[in-house]
């Protein structure tokens, strides 16, 4: 809080420089607030979402942004930015000029293209392959970034991908993706999804947050603006793209037209409840899902409590309360990890002290209630 999410802000006020004053004197104020460790701001209980919020902040009297638990304080910082932005005025994501650059980079273009050129009768293994590793690309997380998406698999430290085939075959329902990043991660999650609707016939399910966050955390713009957008740059894009590509994603607008394709924004993603304090209605719907395929290090921290579990313990132990299956797909950018072969860890630790946070390694860890 002291360094890197200011530096976030500093990067939205060089990249939004027609942001009016207020707006910039905003989004300083709350960066100087950040680096100094000040106490958390309260929040308008007539603002959108609020309620999402305003319980967590009574429970934190006198917590400050480096005084308090991680997992809150970082998520409360988006929130913050959100309101500073006038996000719920005009829908001005403060984060889409790095959003735009990255879906324009060649990085971008090969990983849509190595996607949609997977086939055979062991596609969808490696397209979760491919999806995990799709993580590294992480806007706010450079030393991830900077690893790009290839890998043969030699750093998937758990791979329960038969078990998830399994229950596809197995179960009934749509299958639901809780999405992390825009761009890169977000385009392998559509060509997935395109896979499970236009080969299986399986409805899939996105879900998403309701407002910029994380830098590339996608919204439902992002998912709109990559499938059925019509402006210069998505014109750019696509324009060059391969008909193997173009075909997929007008596969994919047909979908989100007609049902097979849902989105579903909802504010509990924004905010810094674990998973097993699902909101109702959420838990309802996520109950009846064939699989849920959860993105991404923060949506694994959420799953896990953001707690230091000893690494060998099972991921289905810790996970258990989750009522349908549940495959985490995530590289790791933080310290907990759950599911690890014995010795795994001790290893690791002797080879690369940093192998927790630096964005090589991932899993595909399947648990939560199999059927």
């Amino acid at each position: 809080m002291a360094v890197r999410v200011p530096a976030i802000l500093d990067e939205v006020l060089a990249n939004n420089p027609d942001y009016a004053g207020d707006v910039r004197a905003g989004i300083a104020a709350l960066r100087d607030a950040l680096q100094a460790g000040a106490e958390l701001p309260l929040l308008d209980p007539s603002a959108p979402h609020a309620e999402i919020w305003l319980g967590e902040l009574a429970n934190r009297p006198g917590h400050g942004w480096q005084s308090s638990d991680w997992f809150c304080v970082e998520n409360y910082a988006y929130r913050c930015l959100a309101d500073v932005t006038g996000f719920w005025r005009d829908e001005r994501d403060p984060f889409a000029p790095t959003k735009r650059a990255e879906y324009e980079s060649a990085a971008h273009r090969a990983a849509l293209e190595a996607a949609v050129a997977i086939d055979g009768a062991d596609a969808l293994e490696r397209l979760l392959l491919a999806d995990v590793f799709a993580n590294r690309m992480d806007l706010s997380f450079a030393a991830s970034r900077d690893r790009g998406t290839a890998s043969d698999g030699s750093d998937l430290l758990v791979d329960d991908r038969a078990g998830a085939l399994e229950q596809l075959a197995r179960g009934g329902g749509a299958v639901h993706f809780i999405i992390d990043n825009a761009g890169t991660e977000l385009t392998l999650d559509l060509v997935l999804a395109a896979h499970l609707i236009e080969r299986l016939a399986v409805p899939v399910v996105l879900h998403i947050k309701v407002h910029p966050a994380f830098v590339s955390d996608a919204i439902e713009h992002d998912v709109r603006w990559f499938l059925q957008g019509r402006d210069a740059r998505a014109e750019a894009l696509w324009g060059t793209a391969s008909p193997g590509a173009t075909a997929r994603r007008e596969a994919l607008s047909r979908a989100l037209d007609d049902g097979r394709l849902t989105l579903a924004p909802h504010a509990y993603w924004n905010g810094p409840a674990s998973l097993w304090a699902l909101p109702a209605e959420l838990a309802r719907e996520l109950a009846r899902a064939r699989l849920v395929i959860l993105k991404g290090d923060a949506h694994y921290r959420r799953a896990v409590g953001d707690a230091l579990w000893s690494p060998d313990t099972a991921f289905r132990a810790v996970t258990a309360y989750f009522p349908a299956p549940l495959l985490a797909l995530r590289t790791l950018k933080s310290e907990t990890i759950a599911g690890l072969p014995a010795g795994t860890a001790p290893r690791l630790d002797r080879e690369d002290p940093r192998w927790r946070v630096n964005g090589q390694r991932a899993v595909a860890s399947l648990g939560g209630t199999l059927r």
